[in-house]
């Protein structure tokens, strides 16, 4: 069953990616289907103490899960009135739903429903510690292709994903994703995962170090040579994300960059080797960006005073508009993917434009299910982040720690680049972020012998 977990896990994130990053709905109704087919396949064959999931861990998806069914209960109108707080619309007299749009929250419920599939899946994979290193080595090679094709798109301008010739973002690295901000999202989460990988190289290479090991026969040996080839693929994914031209991705990135660092630093991971290879690779990914030529990025930041200023048409003015929404449907929100339909009641900006998005993944979330949802739900990650730091701070094996590193620097990432933009409403980064939270949860942390030691230390 973890093989079936792993294969259809990796192949859905593979299918939603290089589909567009999941944005068109039928190609992410195959990655739909395949996971879902695996879940029925898993529980259909599994018995019950197979599962490695405790009551808390499912708490926090159910809850979630229950607020959308909700919304898309018919209420009838004492009830409606009461929860809606509108009146009921005249295409259902008897009985209306709380959501703005229900086809629109059943959309997206499937999406929410597959990305607990990933969520799930990833606790399993982690279960065998060879396929939890496999899943994350196909991320990065994943990462690798994504980066590599987006700046054969940069460099050579030829904008296009495989046949499909783009009409927008066509001065930026994007890989397969319509959108720079989503492909910038995308690789800031597979980037702390691949610096991790050069750290926990390192480690075995130190720990089958020979005093009388030379030069020569130290870059002869595999886990050298693998320490060069992730230091590269780093270097690369950080050239990549800078072309994309995302501020907010390159922030992001840069600020999980530094908290990865601090963390290698605090823990000691192995010495000052630990800082001198993060020094490597900042050095490094700064000499590519400079000899490929920072000048379009240089111009991107010197416009972010247009995009957000407090008058005119900004993200700003979207942020202020969004908040009467919120307000007006505090406790169960406007329906979960109804935001376009209900954003127009209050619009003030943009009048001439369709605006699909609030461009925050807090206020959106917050309008969608509600203010007490989006408490749970972003309250759950900052707990698992919290829980990853910890684990990459005490972890027992390198292993563990190095998967908890990768782990909390993409949720850093994600969760800095959410308060610009929506990667948590783009199906294959959201689909990406479950699986990250499903690793991180299952980090093993110090055990209770290894607790007491370091109290009475």
């Amino acid at each position: 069953m973890t093989k079936l977990a792993e294969i259809s896990l990796i192949l859905g994130l593979a299918l939603a990616v290089l589909a567009f990053g999941g944005a068109e709905p039928i190609s992410f109704s195959i990655v739909e289907i395949l996971l879902f087919g695996a879940a029925a396949w898993f529980l259909a064959t599994s018995g019950t103490g197979t599962f490695p999931f405790s009551k808390k861990i499912v708490l926090v998806p159910a809850v979630l899960a229950g607020i959308v069914l909700l919304q898309l209960c018919p209420l009838p109108s004492s009830l409606f009135h009461r929860f809606a707080g509108r009146e009921i619309p005249e295409s259902n007299m008897h009985a209306g739903y709380l959501s703005f749009e229900p086809y629109a929250t059943r959309t997206s419920f499937l999406i929410l429903l597959t990305c607990f599939i990933a969520f799930f899946f990833a606790q399993v994979v982690s279960q065998d510690r060879g396929r939890q290193q496999f899943f994350i080595g196909a991320l990065i090679a994943l990462g690798t292709f994504e980066a590599f094709y987006g700046l054969v798109q940069y460099l050579s301008g030829w904008q296009q994903i495989f046949a499909y010739v783009k009409k927008f973002d066509l001065e930026e690295a994007t890989g397969t994703y319509i959108n720079r901000n989503h492909y910038a999202g995308f690789l800031e989460m597979i980037l702390p995962f691949s610096l991790a990988w050069v750290f926990y190289e390192y480690a075995k290479l130190r720990g089958g170090r020979d005093s009388r090991t030379t030069f020569k026969t130290l870059m002869a040996k595999s886990a050298a040579q693998r320490l060069i080839l992730y230091l590269s693929i780093s270097v690369v994914l950080c050239a990549a994300l800078i072309f994309s031209r995302s501020r907010m991705g390159i922030l992001a990135a840069a600020s999980s960059i530094l908290i990865v660092c601090a963390l290698v630093a605090i823990s000691k991971f192995h010495g000052r080797m630990g800082s001198l290879l993060a020094a490597a690779f900042i050095i490094l990914s700064v000499c590519l960006a400079v000899w490929i030529g920072p000048g379009p990025i240089v111009s991107r930041f010197q416009t972010v005073n247009e995009e957000y200023s407090l008058g005119g048409q900004s993200r700003l003015s979207m942020w202020r508009d969004a908040l009467p929404l919120i307000k007006d449907h505090p406790f169960f929100g406007s329906g979960l993917g109804t935001f376009p339909v209900a954003y127009t009641g209050g619009q003030t900006a943009f009048l001439s434009q369709f605006v699909n998005h609030a461009h925050n993944d807090y206020l959106e979330i917050a309008s969608d299910l509600g203010v007490p949802a989006a408490l749970i739900l972003f309250g759950s990650i900052l707990f698992v982040l919290a829980r990853a730091i910890r684990s990459s701070l005490s972890a027992e094996r390198d292993f563990d720690r190095i998967v908890a590193l990768g782990c909390a620097g993409s949720i850093v990432a994600i969760l800095l680049h959410s308060f610009a933009d929506f990667n948590l409403y783009i199906p294959a980064n959201a689909l990406l972020v479950s699986a990250i939270l499903g690793l991180a949860v299952s980090v093993r942390g110090p055990s209770v012998h290894a607790r007491s030691a370091q109290i009475a230390a």
